[in-house]
């Protein structure tokens, strides 16, 4: 594969079964995206776009195709393996920031780390929540933020392991107009900066419009708008 070619899906399908009844919600899905690179996934609800960015999160493994991040195959790993690779190698955003309440937003940016710590991860988590506007506000708990902040941290905890691929599912979906549009510059911002894919599901069309290239799901199909 390219080395340049960070994600690829190839003919992917993903299938529920519930008792004798089978719901195809993907359907021979195939993508790439280069070192960089933004895609956003539109369609309406129950189109397929959050079941594909789990798929690409490993958080569940497709019924038939193939995904590759950064050329490795996560699905061919041991849990123990696709744990760490899980940990190392990707970047969850959601559109609630699922911060812990009893933590400061220091200490919920280091969180994915404390699985594998490395002592170079604190300075880390504050360069990046001094990058998203927040070095005066380290120490303070979510309650104490606004749900724009909240925000941000979310974003600097996505990328505190520099994972190649930062998944984000309405990340700006349940802000104001006004702090959305802040969160998402500092999101395009960052991710340019640390040179992830960055794959995002939106019904918003501005962020959509946002990114590199756009793929439209409807019932379970996938193509490039």
């Amino acid at each position: 594969m390219n080395a340049s070619i960070a994600l690829t899906v190839s003919d992917v399908c993903q299938r529920f079964t519930r008792g004798e009844q089978s719901i195809d919600v993907l359907h021979a899905v195939s993508l790439s995206a280069a070192v960089g690179e933004s895609l956003a996934l539109v369609g309406p609800s129950g189109s397929g776009k959050s079941t594909l960015l789990h798929l690409l999160g490993t958080l569940e493994k497709p019924t038939a195709g193939q995904i590759a991040i950064g050329g490795q195959d996560p699905n061919a790993l041991s849990e123990p393996e696709l744990a760490r690779f899980r940990n190392e190698q990707i970047g969850f955003i959601f559109q609630s920031h699922h911060l812990l309440p009893q933590y400061s937003a220091l200490d919920n940016t280091l969180v994915p780390t404390l699985a594998f710590p490395q002592e170079s991860r604190a300075n880390r988590a504050r360069d990046l929540l001094t990058a998203v506007g927040l070095a005066q506000r380290l120490k303070h708990r979510p309650a104490e933020l606004s749900g724009g902040e909240c925000q941000r941290v979310a974003v600097a905890r996505a990328l505190i392991n520099r994972p190649g691929l930062l998944l984000c599912d309405e990340p700006t979906g349940s802000l104001d107009r006004q702090t959305a549009t802040t969160v998402a510059d500092l999101l395009f911002t960052l991710h340019r900066s640390e040179d992830t894919v960055l794959v995002i599901a939106t019904h918003d069309p501005e962020l959509a419009e946002r990114c590199d290239r756009r793929f439209a799901l409807r019932e379970g199909t996938c193509v490039e708008v």
